[in-house]
């Protein structure tokens, strides 16, 4: 649908598969959506938008997971020296020397963007694209000076392998090697893999909805005389209505009319297929089952400790994520030969002194 030009002019924040009039600001009143044109069977069968995706809770819960772990760890760099340190409690440790003075590029921007919210973002479009990149802008000695987040809309391959981003007259130009810094990710993306495993999830989601607006599965309306087919139509569709409504409890019947009620009167949230959707977003995103707060069996033969749980997410799942910005950071066309990019990881080492006197002022 991008490519047909279905899509508004996207921001910080992905645009959705709608059309919208130009001369209009965006907002929910001036806008038409795939479904309304073509229908919701063609609709559910087009390739997964990141809007849609990021709507499924367990998704939104891989998300925020991964990338409120990440972003919080400044970027630094580093020489392939080493000194050693003595700690508060005797011990030496040995630690990499970090560069002096530090690429501005790795701690500040110029533009809106923070330095944590283009990392933010940059994981983002790992988890569901698989791919980000960042334009740079360089200096008399083709040192970096600014470098800046760009929506995956804004950027595509062209037919002979090169890149192309949008500028600012909607048309597509060629950038040169040195002009970006392209990050992938050892996973295709969630939008590009989990596409069945997603609209399963939002299937379900839709199924215990309607299950909580009407509790009992099937109601049968049984009339003494016979009925015009527009007759029954109406009657079903005003007893459904009536059924969804504030007061669905309260009803009227009719003489003339029984109803039947097939089924006992329970709210079913299919909670074991939610937690199965949990899972199966957990395993494709590399994020223990325990990190994704689904419900748990009343018995378990495993036991976990928070400690245990949160030391598996940051040696199994932040690594995943962290290593190919690091990687893509330490070529030779982003920093100096000998020369490598590390997140700072340090303060989930340090451990914290318990206060033991009253506040003082740093």
């Amino acid at each position: 649908m991008s490519a047909l030009g279905f899509t508004r002019k996207p921001s910080l924040t992905l645009p959705d598969l709608s059309l919208a009039s130009p001369w209009q600001p965006p907002g929910a009143l001036n806008q038409i959506t795939v479904k309304d044109i073509w229908g919701a069977e063609v609709s559910q069968n087009l390739p997964l938008d990141r809007s849609v995706a990021i709507t499924v809770p367990s998704v939104s819960r891989a998300r925020n997971l991964l990338v409120g772990a990440i972003m919080q760890y400044p970027l630094v760099a580093l020489t392939g020296e080493t000194k050693t340190v003595t700690l508060p409690d005797g011990t030496s440790e040995t630690r990499p020397v970090q560069v002096g003075p530090q690429p501005t590029f790795l701690y500040r921007t110029n533009g809106d963007v923070s330095p944590q919210e283009r990392i933010a973002w940059t994981v983002d479009d790992l988890i569901f694209y698989g791919t980000s990149l960042w334009l740079t802008d360089r200096g008399a000695a083709s040192q970096i000076l600014e470098a800046t987040w760009l929506p995956q809309s804004q950027w595509r391959w062209n037919k002979d392998g090169e890149l192309e981003v949008r500028n600012a007259s909607d048309l597509w130009v060629e950038l040169d090697d040195t002009d970006y810094i392209l990050f992938n990710s050892p996973f295709e993306g969630l939008l590009n893999i989990a596409g069945r495993t997603l609209r399963g999830a939002i299937s379900t989601e839709e199924a215990w909805t309607g299950r909580m607006r009407n509790p009992i599965p099937l109601i049968e309306l049984s009339m003494s005389e016979e009925l015009e087919e527009e007759e029954i139509r109406s009657l079903i569709q005003a007893w459904s209505d009536a059924r969804t409504g504030v007061n669905g409890a309260v009803s009227y019947t009719p003489p003339g009319m029984e109803v039947k009620d097939h089924g006992s009167l329970q709210a079913d949230l299919y909670t074991e297929g939610r937690n199965a959707i949990r899972t199966d977003v957990g395993n494709f995103l590399n994020i223990p089952t325990s990190m994704m707060d689904g419900s748990l069996a009343e018995a378990s033969l495993t036991y976990q400790t928070t400690e245990g749980i949160r030391n598996r997410f940051q040696v199994e799942s932040v690594p995943f994520w962290t290593m190919p910005i690091e990687a893509a950071l330490s070529a030779d066309k982003v920093v100096p030969r000998g020369q490598r990019v590390r997140f700072d990881k340090s303060q989930d080492y340090t451990p914290i002194p318990t206060p033991t006197g009253a506040p003082s002022k740093d």
